[in-house]
């Protein structure tokens, strides 16, 4: 009898090392960030050789970015920010202390 996703998933998890989480965490930011960058792009009816071009940057750097194949440094950010006319901010993770989410 075939296993069922949840069981394969279980099998995997319990196979992988201490390190998984963590590198699950670098993979999720990258996302996020991929996701960003590819959303502002795309707003900006820009097609990846078009932003790589305004930064600076080869297309394949976009193509990674977006992927989330690589952890873009800061600098890099920066400019793909001022070629999209975006900021680069530090946003809290959590409410502070008294502070109440709309979202709850």
């Amino acid at each position: 009898m075939p296993l069922t996703y949840d069981e394969v998933v279980a099998s995997r998890r319990a196979r992988l090392g201490p390190d998984a989480a963590a590198q699950g965490e670098v993979f999720a930011h990258a996302y996020k960030i991929a996701v960003q960058v590819m959303e502002l792009r795309e707003q900006h009816g820009l097609t990846q050789a078009q932003l790589a071009k305004r930064c600076g940057m080869s297309q394949a750097d976009i193509s990674r970015i977006e992927r989330g194949s690589t952890k873009p440094t800061t600098r890099t950010l920066e400019r793909i920010a001022d070629a999209l006319e975006a900021d680069v901010r530090l946003v809290s993770r959590q409410p502070a202390p008294g502070v109440i989410s709309l979202s709850d």
